[in-house]
């Protein structure tokens, strides 16, 4: 397989995660001064605690990828500049949790930190974003043959044989 890349319809990264952490930029900034020059500094540490966070997770860490490029050799997410790349020899663990909305999904790398290893990837908003949904599913299965989910995956498709096995017979 070539490398393939999926990136997030530009427009709605930049209202939904950018200008998001921009605003939740200020909002940190107010709470810090607010914590100081108020009567009710709990509730501001409550919102620096909420909005650095979001802003964490955006600038820092970037666990919103803009970008998702996958290869034979690895997978790499990226957005702001920076990106972080696994090779797929070298990834032990690699866990995703798909949402109710059956489009966007929580990844987690080996050991996920607060630097890099959990991202969050809406396939919704990517160009391709069932294929990459599919491709981060079956690639969990293939690196975690025993796991749970590869269990499921083969009880699913054991079922279906035998279903076909029963109409064929009928």
């Amino acid at each position: 397989m070539n490398a393939k890349i999926y990136e997030y319809d530009t427009k709605v990264y930049r209202t939904k995660i950018t200008i998001t952490a921009i605003f939740c930029a200020f909002i940190l900034a107010y709470s810090l001064f607010s914590i100081f020059t108020t009567n009710v500094p709990a509730l501001w540490v409550v919102a620096a605690v909420v909005a650095g966070y979001f802003v964490w997770e955006t600038f820092v860490s970037i666990a919103n990828p803009s970008k998702v490029e996958v290869s034979d050799q690895g997978i790499t997410f990226s957005a702001y500049h920076k990106s972080h790349h696994y090779d797929w020899n070298e990834v032990k663990r690699f866990k995703c949790k798909p949402l109710a909305s059956g489009t966007k999904m929580f990844v987690r790398i080996n050991e996920a930190g607060i630097f890099r290893g959990r991202y969050w990837v809406n396939c919704y908003y990517f160009n391709d974003g069932n294929e990459l949904f599919q491709y981060l599913f079956h690639k969990e299965v293939e690196i975690d043959p025993e796991g749970l989910k590869a269990r499921a995956v083969r009880g699913s498709e054991e079922t279906k044989s035998i279903k076909r096995g029963r109409a064929r017979r009928k």
